[in-house]
């Protein structure tokens, strides 16, 4: 009864099931406010994230798909909202009477030069994109066969960006995630883990125990997933991480 929004997160570039968790919405009047961050583009049943519930939120931080440095974005077709939220984030100043500050709003604005940055990325955005879905083949091509690293999976009503090609190091691997990506980095290939979980967090541990979440923090690999990234490139990573199964040096 306390709750006023859902706030599904499209994670590494791969849609939520949205259905679901609209259907959840609509019975219960919450707001459904997207965290598509990580995933610009991706689409779920052929629509784009951040145009499914009542808000979407990107990222345009330098690592995503589309970046500007640092920065975001929000997306609605609810008129109030959109004006409220250009209300609050140009420090609440009133658009009828300049310097006049009504409330206390925020200092949220992009800059001039990061905005053209962005806009001429927008124009390759689907390029980039293209090129993250053919290296996240190439990728699955070469590790599917591999014992002990699960591929990443793109559901059927989804249409992945795959932000990260992320892969789970299971046991029969023959070494650890942490192992794996220690003999990587001596290899001169970098990697990332899965994020930690919120609930293992300080501010947020409750003592609960959520034990998918935590199985995929402790096995979850993100190899290196850049657009740049050619085919030679992405078939050197796989070839190192078969050469290291079983524990190989």
């Amino acid at each position: 009864p306390r709750t006023k929004a859902i706030i599904p997160v499209h994670l590494y570039g791969h849609p939520v099931n949205m259905g679901p968790i609209l259907e959840i919405a609509g019975q219960h009047r919450l707001r459904v406010v997207e965290d598509a961050a990580e995933a610009i583009g991706a689409c779920y049943e052929g629509d784009r994230v951040g145009s499914l519930g009542d808000v979407g939120c990107f990222s345009f931080y330098g690592n995503k798909v589309l970046t500007t440095g640092e920065g975001g974005m929000i997306t609605t077709t609810n008129p109030a909202l959109a004006e409220r939220v250009a209300f609050l984030k140009d420090h609440g100043m009133s658009k009828d009477r300049r310097y006049w500050h009504p409330e206390i709003g925020f200092n949220y604005r992009l800059t001039n030069l990061q905005a053209a940055v962005g806009l001429a990325q927008l124009e390759r955005v689907e390029q980039f994109i293209a090129r993250k879905r053919e290296n996240a083949r190439c990728y699955s091509s070469a590790l599917g066969a591999v014992q002990g690293i699960r591929v990443p999976p793109e559901a059927d009503w989804a249409r992945s960006v795959y932000w990260m090609y992320s892969v789970l190091v299971e046991d029969d691997f023959g070494m650890s995630r942490d192992e794996l990506m220690a003999a990587l980095r001596r290899a001169g290939i970098d990697t990332r883990p899965f994020f930690y979980p919120i609930h293992t967090m300080p501010p947020y541990a409750t003592g609960e125990s959520f034990p998918i979440a935590e199985e995929l923090a402790g096995k979850g690999l993100n190899l290196p997933s850049s657009a740049t990234l050619t085919e030679t490139d992405v078939e050197r990573v796989a070839r190192a991480i078969a050469s290291l199964k079983g524990g190989g040096a």
